[in-house]
């Protein structure tokens, strides 16, 4: 199991974004912090910022990524195109967009040690 820390989570989120202004690129260990002590509050988890499991580094790389869009958004900075990995935003880059990539994050915590469990009912009838 390979664990990351917050500085790692952030520079992973920078790399994905790409552009991203020093004047937020230097927030993002901070917004880790910020949304692994949310996620420690949602999952009742004891998570540190130096040794972030796998399980929670999707959803608080995710959920980082939005926090990083809506503060380019807001700061007007970067809204004609934003390119994540292979997907690339040209139109469109607002709060809105941030918000799905926290909204995305959020849900991929809440699911954190979920159980999913598969029953099969039958009739007596056949």
């Amino acid at each position: 199991m390979t664990t990351l820390t917050n500085l790692e989570i952030g520079s992973v989120v920078v790399t994905l974004i790409g552009n991203v202004p020093l004047s937020i690129s230097g927030l993002t260990a901070t917004l880790v912090n910020n949304n692994i002590y949310t996620a420690n509050l949602i999952t009742s988890g004891n998570v540190s910022i130096d040794s972030i499991p796998e399980n929670y580094q999707g959803g608080i790389t995710n959920v980082t990524i939005g926090d990083v869009l809506g503060l380019m958004s807001a700061q007007g900075l970067g809204t004609k195109s934003v390119k994540l990995d292979e997907i690339s935003i040209t139109k469109g880059l607002n709060e809105n967009s941030a918000q799905g990539w926290k909204d995305l994050g959020w849900q991929q915590i809440k699911r954190i040690g979920e159980r999913i469990s598969y029953y099969q009912s039958w009739s007596s009838n056949a």
